[in-house]
This record gives C-alpha cells, structure tokens and sequence, in this order.
C-alpha cells in the first residue's frame, strides 16, 4: 500500500505542474464565493435557500470546474468518455490501484486546501458567524464541510476511470428530471423540515461538535474507500478500445 502511495504522489506531480495557473483561478473564485456566503449567512433567517444550493455544488464540483482542459473528460470510443490522464496511466507500468490513488491525490489537493481557505476567511469576516457560533463549534462545522467534500465530492471521480453517456432521449429527461428534484429538494427543505442543509449543519455543529465531528470523519473515511472501490470495479469494466 505504501510503495502504491510514493507511485501514486509521483505521478501527480506532472499534473499539478501543469495546473497551477488554474489554482490561481480557483482561488479568486473561492475568494469571490466567500464574500457571497458572507452575504449569505446574512440572508438566511429570511430562508436564503441558495447558500445551501451553491455551497453543496461548491464542495463537490468546485475541484473540477477548473481543471486544465486538456485533462477533461474526452470520447474514446462509442460513448465512452474518460479522463486523458486515466488512459495515460493505463499505457504505465502500474496497477490499476495506483491510477485511482493519483485522481483521488489530484481530487484532494484541488479541494481540501481551497475549501479550509474559505471557511477559515467566512470565520474571519463574518461577524454574524463568530456571534452564533463558538470556536470549538465552528471547527466542527469546517469538519463538517470538509467531510462532505470528501464523501460527497470524490463521486465525480467515476467519470474519469470511463463512462458511458447515453445519447438516448429517454436518459437525458430522466436527467433532468433528477437534477430538478434534486434542487427541489434543497429549496423546500426550509419548508419541510424547518431548517436548510446549512442551517443544519449548524445546528448540528453546536449542540453535537464532538459526535458531528467523529461522525463525519467516519463518513469521508468510508467514503473514501466506497468510491476507491467503485473506480477500480469500473476501470475493469470499461471499454478504452
């Protein structure tokens, strides 16, 4: 696992050389989000429902939004779309394992660090933060946060190792579909069950900081070997021809 882990960290670095122009990017862009969350937070006793809409797109597309074009998913054959760093990979010398390593390593560095930047400066600028939440409260909803971006977030990862798009009428309605019950969802909630997805996490931070935090690491760690799993299984079953 260890010798999978050097190989993996190795083989990031050819990306990330080629990615840091677009970290400049994505940190304006976290920046300007930071200030309209700062807003947000100011809105939402009036039930801003897009906080919880754009912070939940935040932490789990955010990292891809930016990457380098010529990393991006591309057709292979039929359907089959697939990230180019995954079929470099696969032209290497090394297991699968390691190929899925290195897009996790990728996915991480593109996030984690950007998304800890944010919430450190929302603390830090946000007195309606700081007045309704202690310290110990809010690192748990950074936890939280954090967390999510893991387990949530390394979902967008199964794209890269192949995908099938299904050029079918019938797939994209049921798409669109889902997408919308999905925004439906976060917009209603306030109305449903009292308080938004942030709202709760909140909530949750302050009274529970110990059990949310515990609980949540316990979520991107099973998150984490959920979708490592999932990747593997579905590199096997992709066609690259």
């Amino acid at each position: 696992m260890r010798n999978h882990l050097f190989l993996a960290l190795h083989l990031s670095k050819p990306e990330l050389k080629v990615s840091w122009i677009n970290y400049i990017g994505q940190y304006l862009f976290y920046s300007l989000f930071t200030f309209l969350f700062i807003q947000g937070f100011q809105a939402q006793e009036s039930r801003f429902v897009g906080l919880d809409l754009f912070l939940l797109m935040l932490f789990v597309f955010g990292p891809v939004w930016f990457r380098v074009k010529g990393l991006q998913l591309q057709q292979v054959s039929g359907n089959t779309w697939v990230s180019p760093a995954t079929i470099m990979g696969l032209h290497l010398p090394v297991a699968n394992r390691v190929i899925i390593l290195k897009s996790i390593i990728i996915y991480l560095i593109s996030s984690l660090p950007f998304q800890l930047y944010m919430l450190i400066m929302l603390y830090l600028f946000s007195p309606e933060i700081r007045d309704s939440m202690s310290l110990d409260a809010y690192i748990s909803f950074v936890i939280i946060w954090l967390s999510f971006g893991i387990y949530a977030g390394l979902s967008v990862l199964t794209a890269d190792v192949g995908t099938n798009m299904n050029n079918k009428k019938s797939t994209y309605i049921l798409s669109i579909l889902l997408i919308a019950s999905i925004i439906g969802f976060i917009f209603f909630m306030p109305y449903l069950f009292t308080y938004g997805i942030v709202e709760w996490s909140i909530i949750f931070a302050k009274k529970w900081s110990l059990a949310s935090a515990i609980l949540s690491i316990m979520f991107a760690v099973i998150g984490l070997h959920y979708w490592k799993t999932k990747m593997l299984k579905q590199m096997k079953k992709t066609d690259y021809l």
